[in-house]
């Protein structure tokens, strides 16, 4: 096991507090005796590792040097017991909130956008109040949801507290993003069921979608013309490098690999919206490479191909359209 990835992990989550105060109290040891578990003086027992794990939420799996085809990963079960939206979110607004606060240039994210990636649908209200609510009715099929049916007038309070600090926390990290003519297929799906199993309080509600499906398009095109995601908060403008790519070739799934410190976390999507998450150097590779092989026969649409740019963000217009039609 590496004692130092056990020991920087524990760091990565704590923040500014002192981690060696943190050990001693959890351990039962004075702070000299933290400090020499920390430098690798003492050796950590079983018992150690077990409370630092469950202390920090940390995978034991993820500090193990594996060799071969033996991959550890961390998820989130959708269907255990007390499982809660909020603290899936709570999740994600933490890593993204720790990739947007390293220095410029120096945390960054790549993607292959196979689905239309939430980061960028929790912009838009209407957009993002019907992907919570749909998660909820037809993916977790929470007994609260099901009688309701979705207004997209309906605040979700905390909800949208939460995913408003991940749209914010987005646009503070570079990113390369590999789309897709496909990317809007899904959501579009999801509209239509809703539409044709009675699940809108009015028409108005599926419009709004549209909506926001096309403001988020108007907003995507800008920034690719830029090569810079941007956006307006209280706190100021939040801007960040932005690569957009079109793929031609059919993606299989939504990859996502974030890169911080020298370290790769790479998520594969699985049921619906969640996702495993590796810290394997082997298997991360291993993505890296399929993504680039992917980004390689891609068109890049950022800052450059004018043309071809107009061209895509056309198709993905006239799907929108088609929506509204049927609506």
């Amino acid at each position: 096991m590496s004692k130092s990835r056990l020991i920087a992990q524990c760091k990565e989550r704590l923040g500014n507090k002192n981690l060696a105060v943190e050990l001693s109290e959890l351990l039962g040891v004075n702070v000299d005796a933290a400090y020499r578990r920390m430098r690798g003086d003492t050796a950590l027992t079983y018992d150690e590792i077990q409370k630092i794990c469950l202390k920090f939420n940390i995978s034991f799996d993820s500090v193990i040097n594996y060799e071969g085809r033996l991959v550890p990963f961390q998820f989130n079960g959708m269907f255990k017991d007390k499982f809660s939206i909020i603290n899936y979110l709570s999740g994600i607004e933490q890593e993204m909130g720790m990739l947007s606060k390293v220095g410029a240039g120096e945390a960054r994210i790549v993607m292959t956008a196979m689905d239309l990636p939430y980061f960028r649908q929790f912009g838009f209200k209407s957009l993002s109040r019907f992907k919570l609510f749909f998660w909820q009715r037809s993916v977790l099929n929470l007994p609260d949801f099901a009688t309701k049916k979705y207004d997209a007038n309906e605040s979700l309070g905390e909800y949208e507290d939460i995913t408003d600090r991940i749209y914010k926390n987005y646009h503070g990290v570079a990113s390369t993003e590999i789309w897709a003519p496909e990317t809007l297929d899904s959501t579009i799906k999801q509209v239509q069921y809703y539409l044709e199993s009675g699940l809108f309080v009015d028409k108005k509600s599926a419009l709004q979608i549209c909506d926001d499906i096309e403001a988020l398009l108007n907003k995507l095109e800008q920034e690719a013309q830029l090569a810079r995601k941007l956006i307006q908060t209280k706190e100021g403008t939040i801007s960040s490098p932005f690569e957009m790519y079109q793929s031609d070739i059919f993606l299989s799934n939504n990859c996502i690999q974030a890169f911080k410190d020298g370290k790769t976390y790479t998520y594969v999507s699985f049921n619906s919206f969640n996702s495993l998450m590796s810290f394997s150097p082997h298997f991360s590779d291993e993505c890296n490479r399929w993504i680039e092989q992917i980004r390689l026969k891609s068109i890049l649409l950022s800052e450059v191909s004018e043309k071809l740019r107009y061209q895509f963000f056309k198709i993905l217009r006239e799907k929108v359209s088609e929506l509204r039609e049927q609506i």
